[in-house]
């Protein structure tokens, strides 16, 4: 029988299938109304908290390519430390799963009125909603445990925004409506454990996946976790390889794929335990090293929505070894409404 988290995560296609339709609809005018703020803006400022501020990383370098300055944010620290003059050149694009993240919707009330505002929320009537110059709903339904369908959708529509097909997001919704390989996944828990301390690497595109990972697997499966790109793990972090020390690799095909699956490699003759997640069709193998492969899409920003149920179904499996049960809070509750 499956937990309501993992009822959640086989909702993914489905609740990304539902994204694509409504902006090929309905909704094709909000997106062409956001093309035009984002024409005549040079400053991009994306905001919120945990999964929401993690989510635009997917898009940052796509937008810089196109001359913009783009910066991601933690919704609390811009709100307390970081105000912006006021300037229609700047573009606010804050996220949050409910629309009522204390933070973020703190944040909101302070900018609207005085600048343009897009906001990116399940909840059409939500609070953040009803400050924003452009409200893009994210359409993934009823979410009650760490998220997973929220991710993903935000993940599709930032990809969206920033010029992705619609059609690539129909082929991964089809590649996460197949079945997981469970007792592959089953296996690399039981690599990793007992996950006490989790490092999660990647490098561009895929770091959102990394932070993402990070943060669920310490709200699910109560690991120390922390993300870091290829280059930062590097500089000091390396020294904690070696046996008892466990990480996960993220090493799309593109860029820097071959680095990063190196690096992957590198740590596990080094006596770490690593599971290398990739796309890549060959990569050298170790017997420290324990590959899930997933498909190809042909591009990096696709990546993190192609590996979005493998990275849940670990979580799971993780998460049952320590002896909890992913989804499930202890102290802190889904929607955080207080700083």
């Amino acid at each position: 029988m499956k937990t309501p988290f993992l009822e959640e995560v086989d909702r993914q296609p489905q609740a990304l299938l539902e994204l694509v339709k409504f902006y090929r609809t309905e909704g094709s005018d909000r997106l062409e109304e956001w093309q035009k703020l984002l024409e005549n803006s040079d400053r991009l400022v994306f905001c919120g908290m945990g999964t929401s501020e993690i989510a635009p990383c997917l898009i940052r370098d796509r937008l810089a390519e196109s001359g913009k300055t783009v910066i991601v944010d933690d919704a609390g620290e811009r709100l307390h430390y970081l105000e912006d003059p006021v300037d229609s050149r700047i573009l606010y694009v804050l996220i949050s799963q409910s629309g009522e993240s204390a933070e973020t919707k703190k944040l909101a009330q302070r900018l609207s009125g005085r600048a343009t505002l897009v906001v990116l929320a399940n909840d059409e009537s939500s609070s953040m909603a009803r400050l924003a110059s452009l409200f893009l709903p994210i359409k993934a339904g009823v979410e009650r445990s760490v998220s997973n369908q929220t991710y993903v959708n935000t993940l599709g529509l930032l990809y969206l925004m920033a010029g992705g097909r619609s059609e690539a997001l129909e082929r991964v919704a089809g590649w996460l409506a197949r079945p997981v390989a469970e007792e592959l996944v089953e296996a690399a828990a039981a690599w990793l454990h007992p996950a006490d301390s989790l490092h999660f690497i990647a490098r561009g595109p895929a770091l959102a996946a990394a932070r993402q990972m990070a943060l669920t697997f310490m709200e699910g499966a109560k690991s120390h976790a922390t993300a870091f790109t290829g280059g930062a793990f590097r500089h000091g972090p390396f020294e904690v390889l070696g046996p008892g020390h466990r990480a996960v690799v993220l090493a799309p095909d593109g860029k820097t794929g071959g680095l990063t699956s190196a690096m992957a490699l590198e740590m596990a003759q080094r006596g770490s335990r690593v599971v290398l997640i990739t796309d890549i069709e060959k990569t050298p193998g170790h017997e420290n090293l324990l590959r899930l492969e997933v498909a190809n899409f042909g591009e990096e920003r696709l990546f993190p929505l192609a590996i979005a149920q493998v990275q849940n179904y670990l979580l799971h499996h993780v998460a049952r070894l320590r002896g909890y049960e992913a989804g499930v809070f202890r102290i802190a509750s889904k929607v955080t409404t207080t700083e």
